[in-house]
């Protein structure tokens, strides 16, 4: 069992450090990162359908009107998070642009309160503080970092704005996560979000054909990375770790990220990066600790 537990760790870990990598290799052999993520949710999702069909029909046929509306905001949120991402990465570095990305449990806190009760410490609070400080470090750092990218604050900033709308497809989540099966939900959510992506490619007039086949084998390494290992190892995880643990594990992904960037891409943080990127690691693994002890003291009233 300890075998298990530390291969799936290890797995999660692995991808969450390497996927960000992968996507910046895609990019580097031309295919857009619009034709990547379409890409990556189809796949996904006509994945999942015969499972899907053959396990799951009934339940499919008794979604109620609610349920179909919510999944299809969530993928709504969720394409909107994945483009987002794969933009910022051609503007700034990898380490910020992970490190970024994972300060969604910064962006919930509103919702929590106003929709759902919840009521947090004051350690929170100062923890809350604490990361944005880090994350105005690691945006000022990046106007002198090595290879940073071509417009390192506009690469965070997307890159924050994801982590928003990631933080919104997590509490759409939240409401239906008991309603529906976990696999049905999946692939609600990522049938929504490849429309919405190929609405965008087709306003856009992207083509999704004449890349590369190299292009396109980096397009499926990013799929398998991030939908098979990445969800796939969070949802194991989930069934033997806490969400504090697991975001220690997700931040252990962004340090991986920027050693990897630093040996393959030669992105070298600055000093103020590296000082802002400890007091976001530090910051989002106490908010994400408090958030679930105001989570069990609520549901606990």
């Amino acid at each position: 069992m300890r075998d298990k537990r530390a291969i799936i760790m290890l797995t999660l870990v692995f991808s969450a450090g390497v996927t960000p990598i992968a996507i910046r290799i895609a990019q580097g052999e031309g295919i857009p990162s619009l034709v990547i993520v379409l890409l990556r949710l189809w796949l996904v999702s006509l994945g999942l359908l015969p499972l899907v069909w053959t396990r799951y029909r009934q339940d499919l046929a008794r979604l109620t009107r609610r349920q179909a509306l919510l999944a299809g905001l969530a993928g709504f949120w969720l394409a909107l998070n994945l483009l987002l991402l794969f933009v910022s990465l051609e503007y700034t570095s990898v380490l910020m642009t992970s490190l970024l990305r994972r300060t969604t449990p910064m962006w919930i806190v509103l919702p929590e309160i106003l929709i759902f009760g919840v009521v947090f410490s004051r350690r929170f609070w100062i923890s809350l503080v604490v990361t944005l400080v880090g994350v105005a470090l690691v945006g000022l750092g990046g106007l002198t970092a090595v290879q940073a990218g071509s417009d390192p604050l506009l690469g965070g900033a997307l890159a924050l704005v994801g982590s928003f709308c990631f933080g919104a497809y997590l509490l759409i989540g939240r409401q239906l996560n008991n309603l529906i099966p976990p696999l049905l939900y999946s692939f609600l959510v990522f049938f929504s979000a490849a429309l919405c992506v190929s609405l965008a490619v087709a306003a856009t007039g992207t083509p999704i054909t004449g890349y590369s086949l190299e292009a396109y084998l980096w397009a499926l390494v990013v799929t398998i990375l991030a939908q098979v290992l990445g969800h796939l190892g969070m949802n194991l995880a989930l069934q033997f770790l806490r969400a504090t643990a697991l975001a220690i594990l997700l931040q252990v992904g962004v340090v991986v990220s920027a050693v990897i960037a630093l040996l393959v891409f030669g992105e070298v943080p600055s000093v103020v990066q590296l000082a802002g990127s400890a007091l976001v690691i530090y910051g989002v693994v106490v908010v994400t600790y408090e958030q679930t002890r105001a989570r069990w003291r609520h549901r606990a009233v």
